[in-house]
């Protein structure tokens, strides 16, 4: 049994391989993985299991101009299929699972799981209908949000895969009391973008004693916060480059509570859970959520921070939420989820593990 799994970033931004790479390894399931170094033009790279395009593509801006650079990835990726053998295929994200489609229904029906991270364009028809079949064709389809079948048809293939890492962290942080705190840090770390929201917050901050805003992340491509707090004289807002998963616990040590105002203006953020709400379980940090939003359901059903719409009464709001802040109640709600997220990826595992038997 040999297996590929074919990943649509560099490793640095796909933590929840992890899983897959476990679970092949615990079972003595010889595997390559595939990343796209989209940040690097160069030669395909082959160290150990690893394949690493490099070719740039970059986050954001127009899509027209992602074409050739996916056309690239595609014949890269036929490329290793047909310079080795593989039993089964993993495909990490829709749009890879798309590209390379013909390849997954022809020669690997029932071979492969289908990992669905993010709504891409499914609001298409013709993309949809190949979304579907893949899933139909799948002998697992996992999906990382149930707000996701807000888009995705009803199928007994799907199974939920939460996008959680950093899990042995969970009982090296204990809960801060917020009331006693002189300076609260608020955190957001990620890739920097989510403009709108972002800069709202920033500037209803502004002149705040209290609370200070962490940037921790890579540049979103125009969207520029640190020259936005330049201009607008903003001295409470701090920047740091990217990082590695691995760090998370080291970073979240200087954050109080977390930063995941994404807005409710598209299905791509309104339905997903990003990785900031296990951040909040692991790492035992509130979190701010935008209303309208799957994750913005979850935070209030579980008491795992609030939500807001508007920024621009966003002090007082913050004041209010620590002034009433339960550590206990906090701490038992963050308990709870982690337990049934555990429980759900135990269940992805022996599927897993049926996959490559």
């Amino acid at each position: 049994m040999r297996v590929l799994i074919i990943a649509f970033h560099p490793r640095t931004m796909t933590p929840y391989s992890k899983l897959y790479e476990d679970t092949l390894k615990e079972n003595n399931v010889e595997y390559d993985i595939v990343f796209w170094d989209r940040f690097s033009n160069g030669e395909l790279e082959h160290v150990g299991n690893e394949y690493i395009i490099h070719k740039i593509c970059t986050l954001g801006g127009s899509k027209w101009k992602k074409i050739m650079p996916m056309i690239f990835f595609r014949r890269y990726v036929k490329k290793i299929l047909n310079n080795t053998s593989y039993d089964k295929l993993i495909i990490l994200n829709t749009l890879p699972a798309v590209l390379l489609s013909d390849i997954l229904m022809r020669k690997y029906k029932e071979k492969y799981i289908f990992d669905i991270r993010d709504y891409t364009y499914e609001r298409y028809h013709f993309y949809k209908k190949r979304v579907d079949l893949l899933i139909e064709n799948s002998f697992m389809t996992s999906i990382s949000s149930r707000g996701f079948m807000r888009f995705l048809n009803k199928n007994n293939k799907i199974f939920l895969n939460h996008n959680i890492s950093n899990i042995k962290s969970r009982d090296a942080f204990q809960i801060e009391n917020l009331k006693q705190k002189n300076n609260i840090n608020i955190g957001f770390l990620g890739v920097l973008r989510y403009e709108k929201e972002n800069k709202s917050l920033i500037i209803n901050l502004k002149e705040s004693l209290k609370y200070r805003l962490f940037y921790i992340g890579r540049k979103y491509p125009e969207v520029d916060f640190e020259q936005f707090c330049k201009s607008n004289g903003v001295r409470n807002c701090f920047f740091f480059g990217a990082f590695e998963n691995d760090e998370k616990p080291l970073l979240y040590k200087k954050i109080d509570i977390i930063n995941s105002i994404y807005g409710n203006s598209s299905l791509e953020v309104s339905c997903a859970l990003p990785n900031k709400l296990y951040d909040c379980l692991i790492f035992k940090r509130p979190l701010i959520a935008s209303k309208g939003t799957f994750l913005g359901e979850i935070v209030e059903k579980y008491h795992l921070g609030f939500c807001v719409d508007k920024l621009d009464n966003i002090e007082k709001m913050l004041d209010e939420y620590i002034s009433q802040f339960d550590k206990d109640k906090f701490e038992s709600y963050t308990s709870i989820l982690l337990e049934e997220v555990i429980l759900d990826q135990n269940k992805i595992v022996e599927k897993i593990k049926q996959f490559v038997m």
